[in-house]
């Protein structure tokens, strides 16, 4: 239990003391980013490790006669492990970026209070608690994507604010609507509707909680924010888009179809059949939209829309092997992407090219970071020895035993429009006219480019031996079949 409340309270600390030394240097506020960051990695990594291992961790109680929970399974502990992880890559990156950037006591501040925010949400142990964090989360990452103040960024942070929140009411609304039903919200049993004898009605409620949670998970068309929060610095960008913001509105999804309908009770209201469509449909309108963008940010922000649909269709195959292969995705996306952002984010400050026509040579230029890139643009395709292989591989499989094959070739259309995304970019970045080189060796560049030379390592390692990430991927789909 003391695990638990730690990882919680090292971002919270952590974001607190930044915000009370506004005079600190800015060694000493990355000190304080730093620590706060690993402390909840490891305690995440322990809590984790608790619970694949089937101990059980709960922390719960009473506000204002509503009752909350702190309790992960699985599904939490794999999603905690997830953020907390790729949150410290974030951290180091962030000292190489905003290295000389205004308002930086602002951004590490709520960068913390961030990290403690969706820890929350993947730890939740009922919806009154998921609910609570999702919306701190909105609020707490709000000054994040305003971070530069700008017209353009105080536009799109209202933008968010207005999508999130609207998402938010809908799923309180779910949320009585469910509890008036069940009585109960807790995670820690069986899905909370599968006694439920009424059915009238049930379509109307999972719709209400999709619609909510598809906000942040950008399913179309509820999707516009996203492109619009790429005025927010890259790191912040990564993690919106690979950890942070969107996953947790994937996570909230794959907590309503599996903890609060259940897959036996999904299997028989008719919008079941429809939801995997709507994923298709975004996983092919979103990369089709993303090859036609010139700015680098943006291409990765429609992108991301395809690529949280993965997710969404693996979880609506109601099949093992589809929930194995959302895992394994969520797991597997989450890598790529922050080396595709971080790789952006480089090149930008680097070299000063933001768009995708500007690129020939920027290879040449720097080595590292396209190669880095490169080998992430490799995995969004699916190829071996890449992770995202086996996600796609399980997600397929997923789809043909649940009787849904033509998904399979919604996910190869899809891998080879990613491959005319990405791969010219790349090829043209080491072949184009050679330019002024430009030194990645230096602190800040050294510190941008070591997390995501390793995320691409990780990647490839994970694509040689996924039995590294089996067990928690097995844990999952055991804990909902």
């Amino acid at each position: 239990m003391i695990d638990l409340v730690l990882a919680l309270l090292s971002g919270t600390v952590g974001g607190l003391l930044i915000a009370l030394m506004p005079r600190c240097g800015s060694r000493l506020r990355n000190v304080v980013a730093l620590s706060s960051s690993a402390a909840g990695a490891v305690f995440s990594w322990r809590v984790a490790g608790a619970v694949l291992a089937g101990r059980t961790i709960r922390v719960a109680g009473m506000n204002g006669g509503l009752p909350w929970s702190l309790h992960p399974d699985p599904l939490g502990a794999v999603f905690g492990l997830i953020v907390s992880t790729l949150w410290l890559f974030a951290a180091v990156y962030s000292f190489g970026y905003m290295a000389g950037e205004e308002r930086q006591r602002t951004y590490y501040t709520y960068f913390l209070l961030a990290f403690s925010a969706t820890l929350g949400v993947a730890f939740s142990g009922n919806l009154i608690s998921l609910y609570l964090f999702y919306e701190l989360l909105t609020l707490v990452t709000y000054p994040l994507v305003i971070h530069e103040r700008t017209g353009e960024a105080m536009k799109a942070g209202a933008k968010y604010i207005i999508y999130s929140l609207s998402g938010a009411g809908a799923i309180l609304i779910a949320i009585v609507i469910t509890h008036s039903l069940t009585g109960n919200l807790d995670f820690a049993g069986g899905a909370l509707l599968a006694d439920v004898g009424l059915r009238t009605g049930l379509d109307w409620l999972l719709a209400l909680f999709v619609a909510g949670f598809g906000v942040k998970a950008a399913v179309m068309p509820l999707h516009r924010w996203l492109p619009q929060a790429m005025v927010a610095p890259t790191p912040i960008s990564a993690l919106l888009h690979a950890v942070a913001v969107v996953y947790s509105g994937v996570y909230g999804i794959l907590r309503v179809v599996y903890s609060v309908f259940g897959h036996e009770l999904m299997g028989q209201l008719g919008s079941s059949h429809i939801l995997p469509w709507v994923a298709a449909f975004t996983i092919l309108a979103g990369v089709v939209i993303a090859t036609q963008q010139d700015v680098l940010k943006r291409r990765l922000a429609y992108h991301t829309i395809s690529q949280l649909s993965y997710i969404l269709l693996g979880a609506f195959t109601l099949h093992p092997w589809g929930l194995a292969g959302a895992m394994l995705h969520m797991i597997s996306y989450s890598t790529l992407k922050m080396t595709l952002f971080f790789g952006a984010g480089i090149i930008a400050k680097q070299t000063g090219k933001v768009k995708v026509s500007e690129m020939s040579g920027v290879g040449r230029q720097l080595p590292g970071t396209l190669t880095a890139f490169g080998i992430a643009s490799l995995g969004m395709i699916g190829m071996m020895p890449l992770n995202t292989f086996w996600s796609k591989y399980y997600l397929m499989k997923g789809s043909v035993a649940s009787g849904k094959s033509p998904l399979a070739l919604v996910l190869i259309g899809s891998g080879i429009v990613n491959a005319f995304c990405f791969i010219p970019t790349v090829v043209t970045a080491f072949t184009g006219e050679m330019r002024q080189p430009v030194a990645e060796k230096r602190l800040e560049a050294g510190l941008m480019l070591v997390p995501t030379l390793l995320l691409a390592g990780i990647a490839l390692l994970i694509g040689l031996w996924p039995g590294l990430v089996w067990p928690g991927v097995d844990a999952v789909v055991n804990r909902f079949f």
